[in-house]
């Protein structure tokens, strides 16, 4: 899903005041420069981009006192739209507004987090794994390579609170949402004995640390690691949902309850659907897209590789997080520590 830098990067000049704006605030590589730069082209609504690396980061901002104006549109996963529609920081889609709607894959669609999909709109989807060196690693098909001292100091963990907890908790034969106070905190002392192990905690640069041998095992997300394994030669690196079954997210487009520009919003939205765009960003991406009508487009190569577009014995392994607030507090509380130490 997913990798982004802290910093505010903008494709475009600096806009005068009164110019038409779309501010942007998303993952790294989602939205490639020449479909903003077409988002321009036809609308005259320039695009500026800031990134993220976390939900939590992005929750963060937009929950700040007046963060939220300062965003049009913004890419929750799953449960991060469920906290900020019950936060009031996220305003309700106004579908007349977009009418390539109907190019959605069904299957997203209507999902627990966001019944009628009244918030979001699904974006990409894909899955949370481990990607591995062949050679260094031997076969990896568990959790347990996260954690086994054998690859002290060349192991990257995800710097994502949820995502870090659901490895080790599945570990212990638990579930991504798992609610029971105990055995989230057992997940964060295997953490917490882990932390020796680990080289970096980097939502940004897992798969190219991966790549150059910086790390041996990579907790990352599935684009990331298509990406670069498609610059390599084939079977040297590999990617795998462990055994013990993994995280399937849907990253969404929402449109912030104080967005400045909500009409310009609607009008991307609506642009992100078109067959080609959605193509071309999934070209550029390697995600799987919720855009169906996209699909006749994209390059076949992407479309037949299982690390992209999962096949349903690893999705029937996998979980959405959901959002509980008491056992959130607990994670929370305790990746405090974890990275603090």
């Amino acid at each position: 899903m997913k990798t982004a830098l802290l910093f505010v990067l903008s494709f475009f000049t600096l806009v005068a005041r009164g110019e038409n704006v779309l501010n942007v605030y998303c993952w790294d590589e989602y939205l490639p420069k020449d479909v903003l730069e077409e988002f321009t082209k036809r609308t005259g609504t320039r695009v500026t981009l800031t990134l993220y690396d976390s939900n939590e980061a992005m929750l963060a901002k937009l929950s700040a006192g007046g963060g939220g104006a300062t965003y049009d549109v913004v890419f929750p996963s799953e449960y991060a739209v469920r906290i900020l529609a019950d936060k009031g920081l996220a305003r309700e889609i106004d579908k007349s507004k977009i009418p390539n709607w109907k190019n959605l894959d069904p299957r997203l669609l209507d999902k627990s987090y966001d019944p009628r999909n009244k918030y979001a709109m699904p974006y990409f989807f894909g899955t949370t794994g481990i990607g591995y060196d062949v050679k260094a690693a031997g076969q990896v098909d568990s959790w347990g390579a996260l954690f086994d001292p054998k690859f002290g100091g060349k192991v990257i963990m995800l710097n994502d609170m949820r995502e870090c907890f659901a490895a080790a908790l599945r570990t212990a034969g638990k579930g991504v949402n798992e609610k029971d106070v105990a055995a989230l905190k057992a997940a964060g002392e295997k953490l917490r004995a882990q932390k020796k192990l680990v080289k970096a905690y980097d939502s940004d640069n897992f798969a190219t640390e991966l790549q150059k041998g910086a790390a041996v095992v990579a907790h990352g997300f599935n684009g990331q690691f298509a990406k670069m394994m498609a610059e390599e030669p084939a079977g040297k690196f590999a990617y795998v949902v462990p055994k013990e079954g993994g995280t399937v997210w849907i990253d969404n487009a929402a449109i912030p309850a104080k967005a400045v520009n909500p009409d310009a919003a609607h009008a991307f939205l609506n642009f992100l659907l078109e067959p080609e765009i959605g193509a071309r960003v999934v070209n550029s991406a390697k995600y799987a897209s919720a855009n169906l009508a996209a699909r006749e487009k994209v390059d076949p190569a992407v479309l037949k590789n299982e690390v992209i577009y999962p096949t349903d014995e690893v999705l029937k392994r996998c979980e959405f997080m959901e959002h509980d607030g008491r056992a959130a507090a607990v994670q929370a509380a305790l990746w405090r520590q974890i990275k603090g130490e």
